[in-house]
């Protein structure tokens, strides 16, 4: 397996959904998601700088940050674009089929650890994770930094961790070497890669990233102008594969569903187009935010062309809309995956 490329520059490549059949998603597999150019750099000179509304600023090396508590989480990355190809008419944006989804698990300290170092001011309101990669929108804008932030509680959470290793190894080189944030339940725009300086704001932060991207307009689940954040309630058929051949016998379904709101209590499939629907096998949540796979074995009826949905529930209630949900920038978009699968005789 490969990832399936979607541009070369920046580079972004998709997960082979087939890989979302294992619980962690390996290395080489893992969807690359890039603004700009990928900065190359020396954990040996890599310094993180932070400074703003602290009592003591800071500066550590990446032996600092290792050397503070730190934990190894199996965490979901997904781009906030995924799926975006399967809304009609197609927004605007990385023409993202079903692959910007990845399970991995991460080695950092959570953030907090650092934050209490500094010493933040009592009237900071956002933290701010400025990157070292660098770019321009238009050929006439001016080069600006990837840049998010983060409301203060939420940094504070111990779900937001500074990363350092990826599946039991040091950060790839395209996924952030030598730190990254990882922010659990959200959707990978808050993830900075090549991280390289966190400011303490004691006002919201106005970037183009924060307040131009990455929010929601003309959603019907979202306010005009909310900002992209929880990862939407999923779930992904990894196989059989879109267009698979199959014999008239029975047929093991397998996939992998999600949520930034809670863990997956239940996945429902459809063969007939969402006329019936027949409860999947899940598996346990034993890790509160990775992905839980499920299988589902299908007894096909007759030879024929059949389309296989799949749907999830999370714990808090919310479940997949049969259709694309539309927005003007084609984020959050979970509706129900269509895998069409040929049955034949022999």
């Amino acid at each position: 397996m490969f990832r399936k490329p979607i541009t070369a520059e920046p580079l972004n490549e998709e997960t082979p959904l087939a890989a979302l059949s294992q619980a962690i998603t390996p290395t080489p597999l893992v969807y690359a998601r890039n603004h700009f150019a990928i900065p190359h750099l020396s954990a040996d000179t890599w310094r993180l700088r932070i400074g703003g509304a602290v009592a003591h600023p800071l500066t550590l090396t990446l032996a600092d940050v290792q050397a503070l508590p730190n934990v190894t989480q199996r965490v979901v990355l997904e781009c906030a674009g995924n799926g975006r190809l399967a809304i009609q008419p197609p927004p605007p944006g990385t023409p993202w089929g079903w692959g910007a989804i990845s399970v991995t698990e991460v080695t950092g300290t959570p953030l907090r650890h650092v934050l209490a170092q500094v010493g933040v001011a009592e009237t900071a309101v956002e933290v701010l994770f400025i990157a070292a990669d660098k770019g321009q929108l238009e050929p006439t804008t001016p080069t600006i930094a990837y840049a998010r932030s983060l409301p203060i509680a939420t940094a504070m959470l111990d779900e937001v961790w500074l990363v350092w290793a990826l599946n039991g190894e040091p950060l790839p080189t395209a996924h952030g070497y030598p730190l990254r944030l990882m922010v659990a339940g959200w959707y990978g725009m808050a993830a900075v890669k090549w991280l390289s300086e966190i400011q303490v704001l004691e006002e919201p932060f106005g970037g183009f990233f924060q307040r131009d991207d990455y929010i929601y307009r003309g959603d019907d689940e979202a306010a005009e102008g909310e900002p992209v954040r929880h990862i939407r309630v999923r779930s992904l058929i990894a196989s059989p594969s879109d267009g698979a051949q199959v014999g008239l016998e029975p047929l093991i379904v397998r996939g992998a569903a999600w949520s930034g709101d809670g863990v997956i209590t239940r996945v429902e499939l459809s063969a007939d187009g969402g006329q019936s629907w027949h409860t999947a096998e899940l598996e346990p949540a034993t890790h509160p935010h990775a992905a839980q796979r499920w299988q589902w074995v299908w007894f096909p009826p007759r030879a024929g062309q059949y389309t296989l949905w799949a749907r999830a529930w999370d714990a808090s209630g919310r479940t997949q809309p049969t259709a694309a949900r539309w927005n003007a920038q084609g984020y959050g978009n979970n509706g129900v995956q269509s895998v069409r699968v040929v049955v034949n005789e022999q």
